[in-house]
């Protein structure tokens, strides 16, 4: 019989493997969005759709692990927000690109709970467990005028 602590360690594992493993698939925070389709299709993505709001663009792409990522685009190009949710985490780093390193500084030591930070510049949440993770990052200086923070989701 394998002790809780075993199967607690392999879960724990797999995740970190899913993580580093994970292949890009999105535009940066604050970066233009001229790679997302060229990404989505070199990813071999079941889909890539985009819609256009009155003040921003949502591009959002499946990737072939089921999880959905959502890129919030003003009208200029630039992402001012990512969201995603699903079985595996995209990779957060090329997600957050620059602010990766800020996001990674502010949880230094991760307990149980969510990873979080809420500043000026940056707001970024993320969670989940094995298969069900879900997560948002915006840059609040960013968001297009009469665009309210709720709208990355």
């Amino acid at each position: 019989m394998k002790s809780p602590f075993c199967t607690s360690a392999i879960a724990v594992a797999l995740a970190a493997a899913g993580f580093i493993a994970a292949p890009a698939a999105q535009a940066t925070l604050g970066q233009r969005t001229d790679s997302v389709a060229a990404d989505a299709t070199r990813l071999s993505a079941i889909a890539h759709a985009s819609s256009v709001h009155a003040a921003y663009t949502l591009h959002t792409i499946t990737l072939p692990s089921g999880t959905v990522v959502r890129e919030y685009a003003g009208a200029d190009g630039i992402v001012f927000g990512v969201a995603w949710d699903g079985p595996t985490l995209p990779d957060l780093k090329a997600a957050l690109g620059p602010a990766f390193d800020r996001f990674t500084h502010a949880n230094p030591s991760r307990g149980a709970g969510p990873l979080a930070v809420s500043a000026s510049d940056l707001v970024v949440y993320s969670s989940g467990h094995l298969r069900a993770f879900s997560g948002h990052a915006y840059l609040p200086q960013a968001l297009p005028a009469g665009v309210d923070a709720t709208a990355v989701r």
